[in-house]
């Protein structure tokens, strides 16, 4: 009988600060309460975003990570999110590029803690004395999820990022997801969301931008960070150096560390591989040189 095979687990690209503890493995224990099982990789990634100093202090105060699509990111911040408010009482903001995400992130969340053994609770009474229990605010756009029954329960904001969205809110953990469309213009605003935090962190997670990406953050923060330029910086990838034989099933293997979980070869194969550029960088992680605007101008023609 043949052996299952799986993608590669350890990233192919990493830059790291080095660290003797983590309070990755609380984050680990509560995803893995909920009944669904962190693959290996994300149990990886979530131990050294959740790397501490002999102070408490996050290693990384800033970190992040680029992979194919659907690979899994999403199940690595629901399970960090779920630690910052279950555990450490952390206030936190979601942010994402479209609405769609930012609120699907929110009941993902939502129907974590169900699993895992929290009750939501429609109606809030200040005479009851909660446990084991949230409440979940469902406003398209504006999304949150309090703990309850804990004196300044954790919570965690959904957010649309716009240039102004966050401006006067304070929070201990900023999320960057779809961070390949993160602009300049956001992120003036957004990282001082968490200047006023004692202990504060900033996650990104994405993609490498395509031709059509507008944003310029996630690639700036990728190339300070493997240099050695940002000062308690992180970051982690799967990606190939070049571009690549796009049918080439080792290579699919070793840039979709899913694979072979609940991602298949059946499923890259049903993917239109007709613009090879393209999909060395949404499959294979690759991250090209080229300039967006020509690449942008080339296509229209």
């Amino acid at each position: 009988m043949a052996t299952k095979r799986y993608g590669r687990q350890t990233p192919t690209k990493i830059y790291l600060l080095p660290y003797e503890e983590t309070k990755g493995k609380d984050a680990i224990d509560l995803y893995n309460s909920t009944g669904q099982k962190l693959q290996e990789w994300q149990e990886i990634v979530s131990m050294d975003i959740e790397a501490v100093d002999k102070n408490g202090y996050w290693v990384h105060s800033k970190i992040g990570g680029s992979l194919s699509r659907r690979n899994g990111k999403g199940e690595v911040i629901a399970a960090r999110e779920m630690d910052g408010i279950i555990k450490r009482n952390e206030q936190i903001l979601h942010t994402a590029h479209l609405t769609s995400t930012s609120s699907a992130a929110s009941k993902r969340l939502s129907r974590l803690l169900k699993k895992a053994g929290y009750k939501e609770v429609i109606r809030v009474r200040k005479d009851v004395k909660y446990e084991k229990a949230f409440s979940y605010s469902k406003q398209y756009g504006l999304e949150k999820i309090t703990i309850l029954g804990v004196e300044n329960g954790g919570t965690c904001s959904f957010r649309t990022r716009t240039s102004t969205g966050g401006l006067g809110e304070g929070f201990d953990t900023l999320i960057i997801d779809e961070a390949q469309e993160y602009t300049p213009e956001q992120e003036s605003t957004l990282q001082y969301t968490v200047s006023q935090s004692k202990n504060p962190q900033i996650i990104y997670f994405g993609t490498p931008p395509t031709a059509i990406s507008k944003g310029t953050k996630f690639t700036e923060f990728r190339n300070d960070t493997l240099s050695g330029k940002n000062e308690n910086a992180g970051w982690f990838e799967w990606s190939v150096e070049h571009q690549s034989d796009v049918n080439d099933i080792d290579i699919w293997y070793e840039t979709n560390p899913a694979l072979g979980y609940h991602l298949t070869e059946r499923n890259i194969r049903l993917e239109s591989k007709k613009d090879e550029v393209d999909f060395n960088i949404q499959r294979y992680g690759w991250w090209p040189t080229f300039n967006h605007e020509s690449a942008i101008s080339k296509r229209k023609e």
